[in-house]
């Protein structure tokens, strides 16, 4: 993806801080079309790989806390 949709894409996933998604959606919207996934598993996987990233740092932070 190029141009004025890819901009505005980083920008709102930035804003709605989802780094993950930002980071991986184009590698694994290329995976998921090699796989002839769907859009739903699509952002299933997306999603899913949000919430490991996301509990991998709170207990990044949680242990850093606690030192």
């Amino acid at each position: 993806m190029t141009g004025a949709p890819q901009i505005l894409l980083a920008h709102h996933l930035k804003t709605l801080k989802l780094p993950t998604f930002l980071r991986e959606h184009e590698k694994l919207a290329r995976q998921c079309a090699a796989e002839g996934l769907d859009h739903v598993q699509f952002l299933a996987r997306l999603v899913e790989l949000e919430l490991i990233d996301r509990e991998g740092r709170m207990i990044e932070r949680r242990i850093k806390a606690a030192k």
